[in-house]
């Protein structure tokens, strides 16, 4: 178990890069005092955009010196022209073709807690090709990550999770299971899951899936469909997150970091790209988690998702358990 003070390993060897198919969205959060009733209306402060969803994944990444990759689709439209930049600024290479279009919009709700719904428009990353993917070069030591947010259309659910199911044992793939659980087909769960070789979700999404999967064949769990060496990762929120490294094994609370809570928006993705950053610098699990703990504790201190933290940032929250404010 770890406890107290934590230093990262200087210069450890990084092993592999991180990609993601994690589609990345034009976001636009509007901050309203409080959620309104159905055929109600709420003032909203004036919103500007940013790049959300997969974005804030890949920068969580490449912030700690991961190299990070896109597997997901950029259009050709302005808003993904935009996003690519931006991608190209944090240092994130895109690995697939554009395509005619552009990306989607999400508008994120986000009431004075800092807890937030969202409505979102699909675009071009709603089309993710079988094709494209294969024809991306893997290394091993790299770890994939798939979203379930992008398995909500049956083409879609298709592509991923085959793609995902077909992978080398040389890579490490990480499933999360996202807020869209609901609309994934079934059939994509038994089909990632027997080659997933780490399951992240947040409480509410765990609780979900396991009705879902009860529902669709009685008694059945994410343990039913991964392999007994599959890692499930919990996130609980104040509590940090709890680990089980394998099936039938104790889970491990791995405790998070006291911060003022902000903005909770993209925490969820901070602490993904946190974590599979771990793994790809060839930290054990455990340790990627509290990491990832120690990220999204960043992230929830100030309001957007962005600026992601940087390696020094969380090397610092690990060392002395002390969580700043990294806009300041």
């Amino acid at each position: 178990m770890l406890g107290g003070s934590t230093r990262l390993k200087e210069g450890i060897y990084v092993s592999g890069r991180f990609i993601s198919t994690h589609s990345v969205a034009l976001v636009l959060p509007m901050h309203i005092a409080y959620m309104p009733e159905r055929g109600g209306s709420v003032h909203a402060d004036a919103a500007s955009s940013r790049p959300g969803g997969g974005f804030t994944t890949l920068c969580a990444a490449a912030a700690m010196g991961v190299t990070a990759a896109a597997a997901s689709p950029l259009g050709t439209g302005p808003n993904s022209f935009a996003v690519r930049q931006q991608l190209v600024e944090a240092g994130v290479d895109v690995l697939t073709p554009e395509l005619v279009g552009d990306i989607g919009v999400v508008i994120q709700l986000i009431v004075e807690d800092g807890s937030m719904r969202s409505v979102v428009t699909a675009g071009v990353e709603s089309e993710p090709s079988r094709a494209a993917l294969d024809r991306i070069e893997l290394r091993e030591g790299d770890v994939v990550h798939v979203a379930a947010s992008d398995m909500t259309s049956a083409h879609a659910a298709s592509e991923l999770s085959e793609w995902a199911a077909s992978l080398p044992s040389f890579v490490t793939l990480v499933v999360s299971v996202s807020p869209a659980v609901a609309q994934v087909p079934v059939e994509a769960w038994e089909m990632i899951f027997p080659r997933a070789d780490v399951v992240t979700m947040n409480s509410w999404e765990a609780a979900t899936l396991a009705g879902i999967l009860d529902a669709n064949r009685h008694g059945s769990t994410i343990r039913t469909y991964t392999r007994p060496e599959a890692a499930t990762v919990r996130r609980v929120g104040e509590r940090g997150c709890e680990l089980q490294k394998v099936a039938d094994a104790p889970v491990i609370s791995i405790p998070a970091f006291q911060s003022r809570i902000a903005d909770t928006a993209g925490v969820g993705d901070t602490h993904i790209g946190e974590m599979c950053a771990g793994l790809a610098m060839g930290y054990d699990l455990e340790t990627a988690c509290l990491m990832a703990n120690a990220g999204a504790a960043l992230a929830i201190s100030h309001e957007s998702a962005l600026p992601v933290p940087t390696r020094d940032q969380v090397e610092n929250v690990l060392e002395t358990g002390v969580v700043t404010n990294i806009l300041r």
